[in-house]
């Protein structure tokens, strides 16, 4: 798992298959990460406690959506098993 260089994505390779899956997100705009960490929140709650964390802060970072002062931010990628699930 790395954050692409030069994208607003994260690369993440699926090892069962060996393909590659790209996470993105929509909004706001200028999300470049520079890492992801994985985290249980609650264990017990089985993929609902889990999530995989991201930030996102530029050298520059009046390139942002916001402009001059707007903070770096932290994003939440919820992951589910299957795209229906509950």
């Amino acid at each position: 798992m790395y954050g692409a260089v030069n994208t607003d994505a994260i690369e993440v390779l699926n090892p069962q298959t060996r393909q590659f899956v790209t996470l993105r997100v929509p909004y706001p705009m200028g999300f470049f990460p520079r890492s992801a960490n994985g985290r249980i929140d609650d264990p017990k709650a089985g993929w609902k406690g889990k999530g995989l964390w991201a930030d996102f802060a530029s050298y520059a970072g009046w390139h942002i959506e916001g402009g001059p002062g707007t903070l770096p931010k932290a994003v939440k990628f919820q992951l589910r098993p299957t795209p229906l699930a509950r």
